[in-house]
């Protein structure tokens, strides 16, 4: 009888054990990101994301969202340290050559024309949407600020 009250008793101990070693093992852990799909060699299209990642608001240097993109995640009032992440202008600076671009967010977003400030003329960008030619808009090459909403 004795031995079987141990039995019961260590099956227990082992079982919370197992329970405290999970939750201390997932205390700390981050939840991993989803596999970026990237566009075809080539193409500058910004990578297929899902989930999280995804609530972006892209620049792409060119018309039809080519020639390289960069993104925010929130309001940025100066563009002049944000960089082009590919294409032929990689590294340099997104401030005055934004051709069109893809808001993935839930966000109305405000791009204007002077950083800092964000006063002058603006474009506006529903949630959810794209624009493959900001000059049939007058603003190509003009955002140096960008405001979500």
């Amino acid at each position: 009888m004795q031995r079987n009250i141990m039995r019961t008793l260590a099956a227990g101990a082992l079982s919370t054990v197992g329970l405290v070693g999970i939750g201390a093992a997932t205390a700390g852990a981050t939840t991993a990101a989803p596999p970026v799909t990237t566009a075809a060699a080539g193409d500058s299209a910004a990578p297929a994301e899902v989930g999280i990642n995804a609530a972006k608001f892209y620049f792409f240097k060119d018309d039809n969202r080519h020639g390289g993109y960069a993104y925010v995640t929130g309001s940025d009032r100066d563009l002049r340290n944000n960089r082009w992440l590919s294409g032929p202008h990689k590294g340099r600076t997104i401030d005055n050559g934004t051709s069109s671009v893809n808001n993935t967010t839930s966000h109305f977003v405000v791009l204007s024309d002077h950083p800092g400030s964000c006063v002058g003329p603006h474009y506006y960008s529903n949630a959810h949407s794209s624009d493959n030619d900001l000059s049939n808009n007058g603003f190509d090459n003009k955002a140096s600020c960008v405001t979500f909403r």
